[in-house]
């Protein structure tokens, strides 16, 4: 399955991914470290293909294709609750590709797809107030902000407070 994004694709991983990902990782470590609690230094190609087989939760993995077949990242729909149609939507991109809109393109597709053919009514977007790349990405992306979850998250051994955002079905 392709969905098609403004200047990138999602498309499901493939286990010929695995080294793409973790080398995207890799290229993007130190600012994964600090937000997402899978990076870590020694990520690797069994990590990616862990998450690319499904054995990590999340039911929708996509990963990011740039024009021309580089993947710059991944996104997906994790965290599902069946009984009230939600879940949690999730995107990073490679540090070298940061500031031209591809996460919020990507995050709007992925918005429309979860709410659409996924069948899901909610989607949540979550973050540390700290992180205020992730913050604009889902402002940009056109998600609902409904306030701070306070000590939200817990990042490296602390807890962060989290800005919450929302997709819900007729946003997109």
């Amino acid at each position: 399955m392709e969905i098609a994004a403004d200047g990138t694709a999602l498309r499901h991983p493939a286990d010929a991914d695995a080294g793409a990902v973790a080398a995207a990782v890799a290229a993007s470590i130190d600012q994964l470290v600090p937000w997402m609690p899978w990076a870590s230094a020694d990520y690797g190609e069994a990590d990616a293909l862990a998450w690319i087989r499904g054995q990590l939760g999340d039911a929708h993995r996509f990963v990011m294709v740039a024009p021309g077949g580089d993947l710059i990242g991944t996104c997906g729909l994790n965290e599902i609750d069946e009984q009230n149609r939600s879940a949690n939507l999730g995107y990073w991109v490679r540090s070298d590709r940061v500031g031209r809109g591809l996460a919020t393109a990507a995050t709007r597709s992925l918005a429309s797809f979860g709410l659409g053919d996924a069948g899901f009514h909610r989607l949540r977007i979550v973050m540390s107030v700290r992180n205020e790349a992730s913050r604009r990405v889902a402002e940009k992306a056109g998600a609902g902000y409904e306030g701070i979850a306070r000590g939200r998250l817990l990042l490296r051994g602390e807890f962060h407070d989290a800005h919450v955002f929302s997709f819900v079905t007729g946003d997109i």
